[in-house]
């Protein structure tokens, strides 16, 4: 017994790390069959995702005050090339739409729209009928529409947000956790790709087949009447050097819904998925979530009681996490 005592903890060690590697292995599967490396543009997702990806350089050169009138023609061209994918497939996207848009606004630009390459260019565009509904490109933003999100005390917002794990009995109805979505779609993405889904249901059934996968909700989750599932799509990514890059976007989504929640007076409970290979399987399953869909996290939903009790979770000192940034 004392022999076993002393060598449990390495044990305890070694089995973590096979763990890890397990999902390391996992992840890099789901990398390797699911995301959009390949570049195959005859995919409708993965060349929207691209197209994103280039038209958004686009979007960034027409928002500068001074541009440099040589930039950008790199992505003009791939953005006329994947256009010309999509027209000859008919298959056509948003990005797809908001990719001609920018490319029309940059080859209009003064100092381009007379040049021989933006005419010709034009012309391509002309011959594809279709276009987009929403406004893309660049606009004139004043200090005073900055303005408009300051919080006369942002304390009282932040600071009063807790993690509730008992609701009331009063379901979320679905348009406001479709406000809440919608608020949360501001929320910055790896060159305003969007890659985020957010999965959503009061039927308890559901809920409840979907919480048996999770474990850190067994002692309320019986009780929840909301549950949201966020999830961002691989094929958004492309570079080997992205393959953290769904996790990013799709917490930084997470917690923008969190906070859009708030905001309507309703209470939240993220509810962590970082689980092994199997139970990331089984959910998949057991829901309609697609393969190329990463699951981020769960939120647990509803409506604070008049009366509540929350964990205190008091923060870490400041100076913990926060310190000057300096050379070597």
């Amino acid at each position: 017994m004392f022999i076993w005592k002393k060598i449990r903890p390495f044990f305890r060690s070694f089995y973590r790390l096979l763990n890890a590697f397990n999902g390391f292995f996992y992840d890099f599967k789901r990398f390797f069959y699911y995301s959009g490396w390949k570049e195959n543009l005859k995919d409708n997702q993965v060349r929207n995702y691209n197209s994103a990806m280039v038209y958004h350089g686009l979007e960034k050169s027409l928002s500068y005050k001074k541009r440099n009138p040589n930039s950008g023609w790199s992505n003009a061209e791939k953005i006329l090339h994947r256009l010309s994918v999509a027209n000859e497939k008919g298959e056509l996207g948003y990005h797809d739409k908001a990719a001609k848009d920018v490319l029309f606004q940059f080859l209009n630009l003064p100092e381009n729209k007379s040049l021989d390459k933006s005419k010709q260019m034009l012309s391509e565009l002309d011959k594809m009928d279709f276009q987009s509904n929403d406004l893309h490109g660049a606009l004139q933003y004043s200090i005073n529409n900055y303005k408009k999100g300051i919080l006369e005390t942002p304390e009282d917002f932040f600071l009063s947000r807790y993690s509730l794990r008992e609701f009331s009995k009063e379901v979320v109805p679905n348009n406001t956790i479709e406000r809440a979505v919608q608020l949360a779609m501001k929320t910055p993405s790896v060159c305003n790709r969007q890659a985020w889904h957010v999965f959503h249901s009061s039927e308890q059934e559901v809920i409840q087949k979907a919480l048996s996968y999770q474990s850190g909700n067994r002692p309320f989750g019986k009780e929840v009447k909301n549950l949201m599932i966020i999830t961002t799509d691989l094929k958004a990514f492309f570079a080997g050097s992205e393959h953290y890059q769904h996790w990013i976007d799709g917490g930084m989504m997470s917690m923008s819904i969190i906070y859009a929640l708030h905001s309507l007076g309703v209470a939240s409970c993220p509810l962590n998925w970082s689980q092994t290979p199997k139970a990331d399987k089984a959910l998949r399953e057991a829901l309609k979530i697609e393969n190329n869909q990463t699951v981020i996290m769960m939120i647990a939903v509803g409506y604070p009681e008049k009366a509540n009790i929350v964990c205190r979770s008091s923060r870490r000192p400041f100076h913990e996490v926060f310190s000057k940034l300096e050379l070597r």
